[in-house]
């Protein structure tokens, strides 16, 4: 006889979530907060991102918080990668993201990936990672989303409660925020 235990963790405290970093999108007082636990380098965050962010552009009652879950186990270069995602402005998050998912989840991160960019906004992200800024972000958030459950990317918390997938299109996006926000 096999015996399923099912326990019901309830919503968690999105304040917790969202406690020391901005929305890449949205503002903090939007009555729908996203929380996106995410790896650069895992294929199912890569095929998720543009999708939750272009859905978030397009809701203005919308917030969506990225937090940095490098899975280094097997994705040996995702942590640099977070250490730079983790030092990037809010409002270029979204255009960093884009250029490391145009490389290899296998390359190793270099800074001529950033040279399209303004000269001052790398040398910000530079003197951020240099100065272990970027690091402490990531294990921040690599200790929260641990505290909370997180096991796998991508994990979303939306008001609280918890969706752990990647969304494939925009209408998956829209019908799991529908679903979760409620």
């Amino acid at each position: 006889m096999m015996v399923i235990l099912l326990i019901n963790q309830g919503n968690v405290d999105m304040n917790e979530l969202t406690d020391g970093i901005k929305p890449i999108v949205g503002t903090d007082d939007a009555p729908v907060k996203v929380v996106m636990f995410t790896d650069p380098d895992c294929p199912f965050c890569r095929m998720t991102h543009s999708n939750i962010i272009n859905y978030a552009k397009n809701r203005p009652d919308m917030a969506l918080y990225i937090r940095l879950f490098p899975l280094v186990q097997i994705h040996p270069n995702a942590y640099r990668k977070a250490e730079v995602l983790a030092c990037a402005p809010p409002e270029k998050f979204e255009k960093i993201m884009h250029i490391i998912e145009t490389h290899s989840s296998r390359e190793p991160f270099t800074w001529d990936w950033l040279s399209s960019l303004d000269k001052k906004v790398v040398s910000s992200i530079k003197r951020c990672v240099n100065n272990d800024d970027g690091k402490k972000r990531v294990e921040r958030d690599l200790k929260l989303g641990f505290k909370v459950g997180v096991r796998g990317t991508p994990t979303f918390f939306i008001n609280g409660k918890r969706h752990v997938g990647a969304m494939r299109s925009p209408e998956e996006v829209d019908r799991v925020i529908r679903t979760y926000s409620q």
